[in-house]
């Protein structure tokens, strides 16, 4: 697969003067790792920004300036400004390009239900990310799923109906549903429960006058 390079640099500021970074455009960062010495980095924002929006579950080749080997990563998770969301801090996890992994794949929904050209029906989406486990270099950055087969509401594919990559296994049990084509109520019978709706609770209030009617005599 593929590897995208990430360039960083050892990070020689830290807690408050970390903000000098971000006004020059630089996030602070740390790399970790299995039987890995946690390092602190540095990386630029607009470069990072970039790889953030392909997709964070690749393998990534950061490139620290001073080592000779390039080191294995992944973006582990993402810290932003909560007002006008620039990045505050990323850390990076190295993995074992020999040692399986676990993680958390996006589900992209590809082609055209037929289902959905009659405008009661809507598509329901129950599963968004599917666990799998693999070898580094196996990672999908996400997982397609063909919703051409829905030609009919209350149909519903499930993650056994999913084939996974070569190499991958799914954790997420087979049972699970991932996207149905759902129907919306008509018109006619939201408005015909309401009226009855309606009838049975004046109903109600008439034999409640009528039993406190009966209680006065």
């Amino acid at each position: 697969m593929e590897k995208t390079i990430l360039k960083a640099a050892k990070r020689k500021l830290f807690g408050k003067k970390a903000r000098f970074l971000r006004r020059e455009g630089v996030v602070p960062a740390n790399v970790f790792g299995r039987g890995v010495e946690s390092l602190a980095l540095e990386l630029e924002e607009k470069e990072l920004e970039l790889i953030i929006k392909g997709g964070t579950s690749r393998i990534i080749s950061l490139d620290i300036k001073g080592e000779r080997k390039d080191r294995n990563v992944l973006i582990k998770s993402v810290s932003r400004h909560a007002i006008n969301s620039s990045l505050l801090h990323v850390d990076l996890y190295q993995v074992d390009m020999k040692q399986k992994m676990t993680a958390e794949i996006p589900i992209v929904l590809s082609g055209q239900a037929p289902a959905l050209e009659f405008k009661e029906n809507f598509l329901d989406q129950q599963l968004n990310e599917i666990q799998i486990e693999c070898l580094p270099d196996k990672l999908p950055p996400s997982i397609e799923v063909d919703i051409s087969v829905l030609s009919e509401a209350g149909q519903t594919i499930y993650v056994s109906d999913i084939e996974p990559g070569e190499g991958v296994e799914f954790l997420t049990p087979a049972d699970y549903p991932v996207v149905r084509v759902a129907q919306a109520a008509k018109v006619e019978e939201v408005e015909e429960a309401a009226e009855e709706e309606a009838v049975a609770s004046e109903a109600e209030v008439a034999g409640e006058e009528a039993a406190t009617g009966e209680a006065e005599e």
